[in-house]
């Protein structure tokens, strides 16, 4: 990764070994996997509890070819209605940072 490759914040969670899984979501027209320019415009949209990584847009694109996801957007409005994480949902994480 180079220093100028755009960098997202993306809902996403550990999977197996050192899996991470992003979390698209069905909207009407298609799957959609939100992205976000800062931490605190995803927790606005999706609550302080959302795990979160910072991924570059380029790795988040072809996941997301290679995933079946429709779309990709950038800071989208999140309904009221929609899912998000609670803090009880988070118990069996285990994290990590890498460099």
């Amino acid at each position: 990764m180079t220093e100028q490759e755009p960098l997202v914040v993306v809902p996403a969670h550990p999977g197996a070994g050192d899996q991470l899984i992003f979390e698209a979501r069905r909207e009407p027209g298609g799957l959609v996997l939100p992205v976000f320019s800062s931490v605190r415009v995803l927790v606005a949209g999706l609550g302080r509890s959302q795990p979160w990584a910072v991924v570059s847009l380029a790795a988040v694109m072809k996941a997301a070819d290679a995933g079946g996801v429709d779309r990709v957007v950038l800071d989208p409005p999140v309904s009221y209605e929609a899912w998000r994480w609670e803090p009880t949902d988070l118990g069996g994480f285990s994290w990590r940072q890498t460099t």
